[in-house]
């Protein structure tokens, strides 16, 4: 059984190696935090609940997309690695006057993915009493477990790394130990859109589904980009947005280019995240023209190949 065909099928964990974390403590963190991101983080977090949030540019494009949690007074954003570095030094550039300190702890605090069919008796074994409610928080000792969406009970764990090899090591004996290649694959089945370096800067967030997965708000004031992303809310037509499909080829790469055929190849979108499915080919989260979409077939190549098979998302609109 390979990798990908254990995640879907058995009780699995993983060392989230390829996430990182930036924190954020003070006196106005929560006040700073909140004007900055997409979603209404005075109202939302709290050390018994997190949620998704998106950081936009002037004109509404998403530069990251992470969740927030709360954990002993100070803010957590976990992302992909490779967006660390840049969302770090442009939140510090606004911090001006504000007493708050941010700092990429992304090798100070370990990340680890575990879910399941029957996975929540063999965690509580490790770390205690779980959050019942996707986007909940529990703690044990120095370990933040979060429950997120999955095709089954999934939780991502956060501690000091000693304390998280300790509890690895416990799991990992009773479960199959799979990859962050293969952990991608739930967010893609699902339908969480997660962003890489390629697609930065290239999709307003409801493009990506993100009101509808809970990470926009609003209700809760301005934010960078805010006026764009209300406009294409209330005043426009969203022309854009996150679907699941799967592939007879080999898995894309972010930002890989999906087309429509209507006489010639034309793009009608962009691959967000894929992975190799077990049965063979591949599953992606893509972000395309509805109209393309629903009218489709679309490819992944401008070349008359074998066409993309959209899937129903675990949500509707």
């Amino acid at each position: 059984m390979n990798e990908f065909e254990a995640v879907l099928n058995r009780d699995a964990v993983t060392e989230l190696s390829d996430y990182g974390l930036v924190k954020a403590e003070g006196d106005d963190a929560a006040e700073f935090l909140h004007n900055q991101f997409t979603n209404d983080l005075k109202q939302g977090v709290t050390e018994e609940q997190s949620q998704l949030s998106a950081y936009c540019n002037p004109k509404g494009r998403m530069l990251a997309l992470f969740r927030v949690f709360k954990a002993d007074g100070a803010y957590y954003l976990a992302m992909p690695r490779e967006l660390i570095e840049a969302t770090h030094k442009r939140l510090a550039m606004f911090v001006l006057m504000s007493k708050v300190k941010l700092e990429d702890v992304s090798d100070s605090i370990t990340q680890v993915g575990v879910s399941g069919p029957n996975i929540d008796q063999k965690l509580m074994a490790v770390v205690g009493e779980l959050p019942e409610q996707i986007n909940g928080v529990s703690s044990h000792g120095n370990i933040t477990i979060i429950r997120i969406p999955g095709p089954f009970p999934r939780y991502q764990l956060f501690g000091p790394p000693e304390d998280m090899k300790q509890a690895y090591n416990r799991l990992s004996t009773f479960m199959a130990e799979v990859s962050p290649r293969a952990w991608e694959m739930l967010d893609i089945q699902a339908g969480i859109p997660v962003l890489r370096q390629a697609n930065v800067e290239a999709f307003v967030p409801q493009m990506t589904n993100l009101k509808t997965v809970g990470g926009l708000s609003f209700k809760k004031g301005c934010f960078p980009g805010q006026e764009i992303v209300a406009r294409m809310e209330y005043l426009g037509k969203l022309k854009r947005r996150m679907y699941l499909a799967h592939s007879d080829s080999e898995a894309p790469a972010p930002g890989d280019v999906v087309y429509r055929h209507d006489g010639e190849a034309r793009k009608a979108g962009n691959v967000l995240i894929a992975q190799p499915h077990p049965g063979g080919g591949s599953d992606l989260l893509m972000v395309a023209e509805i109209e393309a979409a629903e009218n489709g077939p679309l490819y992944l190549s401008q070349s008359d190949a074998s066409a993309l098979q959209l899937k129903e998302l675990p949500y509707s609109f």
